[in-house]
């Protein structure tokens, strides 16, 4: 009887024995997960981390771009300053160069200047886009010129004495003289106190006995001798050319002639 118990007290020892050791057994695989848990979450949390990296990576090239778009427009912007400054250079310039080439005689004409002493005449036989052909008379003299009139200077090219036909036009035939005559030049600009004319004034108001003009252009030379200065100033309207000259000597019997424009008659 006491072995019989014994015998059950042995088996039911074996059976808690096989059931904690299968217990255990059970218990290690969720062990094992749950430690195969962490690892997964690390990979996955490097995974994040590498697309946060990429992700502000690719937000550090576009801010980059877009600096670089917002420093194009700048560019841009200075080149379309760069150009107007261009355009508004050019267009003061043609200004500045129209400035001569307003004043040429618009149609032919007579015109008749008079001083205290005298009277005069000057002829505009014929003109082009680029010449005038003028006649003066004084007297019984008669000089013939052709000046070259251009945007950039006023210029006698062809001059002649008591010319056997003064009322035929040249332009298409003449042969200029070897040294042309400055009378203005638009680079030279200042106080007409030396012997190359300068021009003194751009917008002068000048009235004579014939009509009032505005936007006339002075010119002036002066030649020194000893303590006598010749000095000669023209005034040119646009549309007509000279309107008045007047022509000084300094000195103890200095005197001056002012001749100035009374009449217009077209040819």
């Amino acid at each position: 009887m006491l072995n019989s118990r014994k015998n059950i007290f042995l088996v039911s020892l074996l059976i808690l024995s096989m059931t904690v050791f299968t217990a255990c057994n059970a218990s290690s695989p969720s062990e094992k997960t749950t430690k195969e848990e962490p690892e997964t979450t690390e990979s996955e949390t490097s995974n994040e981390d590498t697309s946060v990296n990429e992700e502000s990576d690719n937000s550090t090239v576009q801010e980059e771009v877009e600096e670089v778009e917002a420093e194009e427009p700048s560019e841009s912007s200075e080149e379309e300053t760069t150009e107007e400054d261009n355009e508004t250079t050019e267009k003061e310039k043609e200004e500045v160069n129209m400035l001569l080439q307003q004043l040429k005689p618009e149609k032919n004409m007579v015109k008749t200047f008079e001083n205290k002493d005298f009277s005069l005449t000057e002829t505009v036989v014929d003109h082009n886009e680029t010449h005038v052909q003028r006649v003066f008379k004084v007297g019984e003299m008669v000089t013939l010129q052709i000046l070259k009139w251009d945007q950039d200077a006023i210029q006698v090219v062809y001059e002649e004495s008591n010319p056997k036909n003064v009322k035929e036009s040249m332009l298409d035939s003449f042969s200029p003289d070897k040294e042309a005559k400055p009378l203005a030049d638009i680079k030279h600009k200042g106080k007409g106190d030396t012997t190359r004319w300068e021009i003194i004034s751009e917008d002068e108001t000048i009235k004579v006995p014939y009509d009032t003009y505005e936007h006339v252009v002075a010119v002036r030379s002066t030649v020194k001798n000893g303590n006598v200065n010749t000095i000669n100033t023209m005034y040119y309207a646009p549309g007509i050319g000279m309107i008045k000259e007047v022509y000084e000597e300094t000195g103890e019997n200095g005197y001056k002639i002012e001749s100035v424009l009374t009449k217009v008659e077209e040819l």
